[in-house]
């Protein structure tokens, strides 16, 4: 898959979660997803800094 098609559906993965992750913050769903969420984005984001860091960019 091209890089640019892999993060523009990243992009809209990322929006939908974030809108989840609001909802639980507000107590309109368990809390916990809003937990899972956040392990995933953090996860998400260190794994995107080491593919960067490996591909050579600065």
């Amino acid at each position: 898959m091209e890089r640019k098609t892999f993060y523009r559906i990243l992009l809209a993965i990322v929006v939908i979660l974030t809108i989840i992750y609001t909802l639980g913050i507000m107590g309109l769903i368990s809390f916990r997803w809003s937990y899972y969420i956040t392990l995933f984005m953090i996860v998400l984001f260190i794994y995107l800094r080491l593919e960067k860091r490996l591909r050579g960019e600065p």
